[in-house]
């Protein structure tokens, strides 16, 4: 059973098969379950004052092309996730300029102490400079596990590959990011 806020996949595809039938409401609530997810992805993957423009182009597109979209073999989730990979191509492919995961996320955290606060954030800047160093796939791979927070699988379904090779490109990506850590003095257990 859901719960408020969190969306069962049968819940999601209750409501795209209502949204498809014209229930906008129905996909007010999908918008509300996959926007932060889709802000996030986009939000390291292009210039900050770009995002919310492309991110709301995901959201139009999938709205305009939702009676296209069919439960086969992917879920509603990797088809919007695919359909913003595509936006964040077409936005590099137009703009020809590959920009570095920017690591300035709100922290909300009552009671962060400035210090702490101050060493995260160099540390977060030290190890956005190791994934920017990382073949596209990798880099690719790195923000949809760890920042997106998805998935093997749905990275899988979004990229276009088996779930094998998504862990295989994790392992290689995560061994990069250590080596790179390490050459930098940063202890790199946390990977």
């Amino acid at each position: 059973m859901s719960t408020p806020g969190n969306i069962s996949d049968i819940d999601i595809d209750a409501l795209i098969l209502s949204a498809q039938e014209g229930d906008k409401d129905a996909y007010g609530q999908v918008y509300d379950h996959f926007f932060e997810k889709i802000y996030r992805y986009v939000h390291f993957r292009v210039v900050p004052k770009e995002v919310e423009d492309i991110v709301e182009n995901v959201f139009i597109k999938s709205w305009v092309n939702l009676e296209k979209y069919e439960k086969r073999d992917v879920s509603f989730g990797a088809w919007l996730f695919r359909i913003a990979h595509n936006a964040v191509i077409d936005h590099r492919r137009a703009h020809r300029s590959i920009l570095p995961i920017d690591p300035s996320m709100a922290d909300k955290t009552v009671g962060n102490a400035p210090q702490k606060r101050t060493e995260r954030s160099l540390m977060a800047e030290k190890i956005r400079e190791e994934v920017d160093k990382l073949r596209e796939p990798y880099k690719q791979v790195i923000t949809l596990k760890f920042l997106s927070g998805l998935s093997n699988s749905e990275i899988a379904e979004i990229l276009g590959q088996t779930e094998g090779n998504i862990r295989v490109l994790q392992f290689r990506a995560l061994k990069e990011l250590k080596i790179g850590l390490g050459e930098k003095g940063i202890s790199a257990e946390f990977l």
